[in-house]
């Protein structure tokens, strides 16, 4: 639907204050050379030559007014239409813009059904054999690392406890359950990884750096999952996760006792 004008541009103005010049000038001109007398006055009293005078007139002053205003008002034609073209561009772009949204939410609804699938797949088991699935797998993981972690330090002397050897142990540790368990994560963490580069590519297609798709994403894990998500980021453990954090701040939400450099200083504080 066209846009209703808001006021006359400069050209309209123009062209129609010249339209009234003309008339103007039309109007003082049949007065001023008496043509109404000269219409009623008999052939063979009539001045020699006042119409072609007055023809001659009205081209020379009326017509060239009445030309330019033409002029103007082709120029405010042209004004409007490229103001039409920019508006339907706009509405274009736009609609674009929606089709696009439209068809990355049905992706996105995909792989995070997809990744909710995974997730709901993941099984450990303990020592008395009794399964640890979906969420509890990450918590499960977690303590794993922890009570591994945890029972090591204790068992140092006094010497030995020094940060960079406790951070050593943490990344040992961490390395050891990951790698036992990496047949069961590696589908959870590759599809995470493709899911935050699709929201990436969309962010860098729409110029949409407000997006809502990553505010939702990480609103969803918890703090187990971002205990191994951080770690396996911070190890190099999965070259995809190098950089997801200067890009998504996915971890900001991690708690600080969660972090290793936060475990270590625990663990030195309590030697």
């Amino acid at each position: 639907m066209q846009s209703p004008r808001q006021r006359l541009s400069r050209y309209e103005i123009t062209g129609y204050a010249l339209i009234l010049a003309g008339a103007i000038v039309l109007i003082w001109g049949t007065v001023k050379f008496n043509l109404l007398q000269e219409l009623y006055t008999e052939p063979s009293d009539r001045r020699g030559g006042v119409f072609g005078e007055y023809g001659e007139f009205i081209g020379g002053i009326v017509g060239s007014l009445w030309a330019l205003a033409g002029v103007f008002l082709f120029f405010a034609t042209l004004t409007y239409q490229k103001r039409e073209f920019e508006l339907q561009r706009f509405e274009l772009h736009k609609t674009q813009k929606i089709f696009q949204q439209q068809n990355f939410s049905t992706l996105y609804i995909s792989f995070v059904n997809k990744h909710n699938d995974i997730i709901d797949a993941l099984t450990a088991y303990d020592i008395n054999q009794s399964p640890h699935t979906g969420s509890n797998f990450f918590v499960f993981f977690q303590e794993k690392v922890m009570s591994s972690f945890v029972q090591k330090v204790r068992c140092l002397s006094e010497e030995q406890k020094t940060e960079p050897e406790l951070y050593r142990l943490f990344e040992e540790y961490f390395t050891y359950h990951f790698t036992f368990y990496r047949t069961s994560l590696d589908p959870y963490l590759k599809n995470l990884s493709v899911l935050f580069k699709l929201i990436q590519r969309y962010r860098s297609e729409t110029h949409d750096e407000g997006e809502y798709y990553s505010f939702i994403t990480k609103a969803n894990f918890t703090q187990s999952e971002l205990f191994l998500t951080y770690h396996v980021a911070l190890f190099n453990l999965l070259k995809e996760f190098t950089a997801l954090d200067n890009t998504f701040n996915v971890f900001e939400d991690l708690a600080k006792d969660y972090r290793v450099n936060s475990i270590v200083q625990q663990e030195l504080k309590q030697s």
